[in-house]
């Protein structure tokens, strides 16, 4: 299943945007830098035990999460304390996949892309709803409270990002068109998520000004981040041209400030959304390989430990769980 990305703020919270769920705990330096090392240490010899059976190393990422973790040596006691900071491969692999995503070779495959990411999720979710709601008649629970069936049926319907990109690319299939549409199809269904979390804070009485609130300051980010990559950033790429180095860091300056607007309290988007229209946006320009190229290597330190993070969640197994998932 996919973590649901807050892409959205909801008129309900009028909380300052955070990029991560979860309670806030203090920052502790010392304690951040040795869990980063603990997780690293446990997923490189999972991640090598892994490879060597041949099979996908973001297994052996969440099996090093499951050792360190609170289930595991409990070294590492909760995936909060290095959450904030692997939140950043999210962000990163979004940025990349807008400076890879060719929006017009997707309009190209019109009604293919338009009509299956369209209908996708609200099929998938629905076929998945009504099976989760009979499974629940016949006595199964799926959780407490009278929307558990429900969620577990929409998370059915929709696919991780980080996971399926990353397949991808480990394939060499990104820039294929099966690899495309699959891009195209995520796509989608973000944007479905972020109907689905505008709506959920409020399921009996759905706000549907915040929903509309939500797209118009989707469209003004997207009208921004176009304004700046076609009378701004062309000179200031001339002018940094001959230095591959600070090219980098205007790149990332540009991912940043687009996603520092989308977190003012008063824009209240995410900074993952915000990464991928930055990507977007800069996605025109003939520098934008060597981005990729340089980025990709910050990427997967980060993704490693989001991935680890993630391997952290992953609760005790009891008999009625394993049962009911079988």
């Amino acid at each position: 299943t996919r973590r649901p990305p807050r892409y959205a703020q909801t008129a309900v919270d009028d909380s300052p945007p955070r990029l991560l769920s979860g309670p806030a705990e203090p920052s502790n330096p010392a304690l951040l830098m040795k869990n980063i090392a603990v997780s690293l240490t446990g997923c490189g010899l999972i991640a090598l035990t892994v490879n060597v059976l041949k099979q996908p190393l973001i297994l052996g990422y969440l099996l090093g999460g499951v050792l360190v973790g609170p289930i595991g040596l409990g070294i590492v006691e909760s995936h909060v304390q290095i959450n904030e900071l692997s939140s950043l491969g999210l962000i990163f692999l979004l940025f990349m996949i807008g400076l890879e995503l060719d929006i017009m070779a997707l309009l190209k495959m019109g009604k293919v892309v338009l009509v299956t990411g369209g209908f996708q999720f609200p099929i998938c979710a629905g076929v998945m709803v009504g099976l989760f709601m009979g499974l629940e008649s016949i006595g199964l629970s799926f959780g407490t409270g009278p929307y558990a069936s429900m969620y577990c049926g929409m998370v059915s319907g929709i696919s991780s990002t980080m996971i399926v990109v990353k397949l991808l690319g480990e394939k060499g299939e990104t820039d294929s068109q099966a690899g495309r549409l699959t891009i195209g199809i995520l796509i989608f269904q973000d944007i479905w998520a972020i109907v689905v979390l505008a709506i959920q804070p409020n399921l009996a009485n759905p706000e549907i000004l915040g929903i509309l609130k939500t797209f118009g300051m989707i469209f003004v980010l997207v009208a921004i981040a176009m304004a700046y990559a076609k009378f701004v950033m062309p000179a200031v790429l001339y002018h940094t041209s001959s230095n591959l180095e600070l090219m980098l860091v205007m790149s990332l300056s540009w991912c940043f400030f687009i996603c520092i607007t989308a977190n003012l309290p008063f824009v209240g988007l995410s900074m993952e959304l915000a990464s991928l229209i930055a990507g977007v946006a800069l996605a025109t320009f003939p520098y934008s390989a060597e981005f990729n190229g340089k980025i990709k290597y910050i990427r997967d330190f980060f993704i490693t430990l989001f991935f680890v993070g993630l391997g952290m969640q992953i609760p005790v197994p009891t008999a009625g769980a394993i049962g009911r998932a079988c």
